[in-house]
């Protein structure tokens, strides 16, 4: 709660306001009723404004968001700015949009926490009780959603000190205390299972896309998004835009290097891979190397049907390409530039893999 604002000790909606005057010590204080917290804090801001004793700012958490979507838009990445405009329609509006940025104390943030694990437990109950009404197998429970409020927390932590930067509100919030949120170690496929999926691709023009996020380590979006101008395939690398748009270089594979010029139309492919057809392949337009595509996702679900390995997903390549790498020697800070983690930390979950594989070779050799 506000340091303002205090509820009263045992007394169910009662809260006593207190409300510093100026530099002679003198102070306002009332006992008032209020259904919520988010009452009680409105109550003290008409009574500050009364007062005279208004805050600098007068812009709310939702008002700072209408200046922030737009720069989000031009400044961050389509990806991202898509990500957090739903966590803060979704979310973070609804609860916080009418607090003061500098009123939102830590019980406010646990509060928060409280009140969206409520809401997924209740829809994973409405699930489970529509399942058995229909005569159904009810699902298994969806874990505790600790990663996503994460991200609702950082995103609104975000957004608060640009608005902060741009004098849209006093000063900042105690820092948000996230969730203890240890990350799952990712399954890792096999490279036979990988190129099992590559070869079961439709077209010359999927195959070297689903090749790009496992020799180069992409993520989805950033291969589609990805353009001739990105690519030096005589130098053999590729310029990657990632996320919060940070820019890295990853070297070229052979076997990437010649499927892209097979995608670019060198006719020296075609001779090599008679198993193609130039004419049917589908060209790139607008300067993407794979158009921007939007049917990604139907494309990848038809291709692992085909190739009989469900449960793989496009991000399942990136995760192996770090993990064969650090198999095959790399050293874990050039995977860490090539992935384009910020943090090393992030990285050295894929440590974790490659030492459940040494580990199944010793008890295979030693028992």
């Amino acid at each position: 709660m506000n340091m303002a604002i205090r509820k009263v000790k045992d007394k169910e909606n009662l809260y006593d306001i207190d409300i510093g005057m100026g530099t002679h010590g003198d102070r306002f204080r009332k006992r008032v009723y209020a259904t919520s917290d988010l009452e009680a804090l409105a109550i003290e801001t008409k009574f500050r404004r009364e007062l005279g004793a208004e805050e600098k700012s007068s812009f709310t958490v939702s008002a700072i968001s209408e200046k922030y979507i737009p720069w989000m838009d031009l400044h961050q990445s389509p990806k991202t700015a898509k990500d957090k405009k739903r966590m803060l329609f979704a979310s973070i509006l609804p609860y916080f949009g009418q607090f003061m940025p500098d009123r939102i104390e830590p019980q406010t943030i646990e509060t928060y926490k409280q009140t969206r694990f409520k809401a997924h437990e209740d829809r994973q109950n409405k699930i489970i009780e529509a399942a058995i009404a229909a005569g159904k197998i009810p699902p298994t429970p969806k874990a505790p959603i600790k990663r996503q409020v994460n991200m609702e927390l950082l995103c609104l932590q975000a957004m608060i000190k640009w608005g902060h930067e741009q004098g849209l509100c006093n000063e900042l919030p105690q820092k948000f205390k996230l969730l203890p949120n240890k990350r799952k170690i990712p399954d890792i496929p096999s490279p036979s299972d990988i190129y099992k999926i590559i070869d079961n691709a439709s077209d010359l023009f999927h195959k070297s896309l689903f090749l790009s996020l496992y020799h180069a380590g992409l993520r989805s979006a950033e291969a589609r998004s990805l353009k001739w101008s990105n690519v030096n395939i005589d130098a053999g690398f590729l310029s990657v835009n990632g996320k919060g748009d940070k820019k890295r270089i990853v070297p070229l594979s052979a076997m990437l290097s010649e499927y892209l010029w097979g995608q670019y139309g060198c006719p020296i492919f075609f001779l090599i891979h008679p198993e193609f057809d130039a004419k049917k392949e589908k060209r790139s337009r607008d300067g993407y190397i794979w158009d921007n595509i939007n049917s990604f996702k139907v494309a990848w679900n038809a291709t692992i049907r085909r190739a009989g390995l469900n449960g793989i997903t496009p991000h399942h390549l990136r995760h192996a390409f770090a993990s064969h790498g650090l198999e095959g020697g790399t050293d874990l800070k050039s995977v860490q530039d090539m992935l384009g983690h910020a943090s090393i930390n992030t990285t050295q979950i894929y440590l974790h893999t490659t030492f459940k594989k040494h580990q199944e070779q010793i008890k295979r050799v030693f028992g």
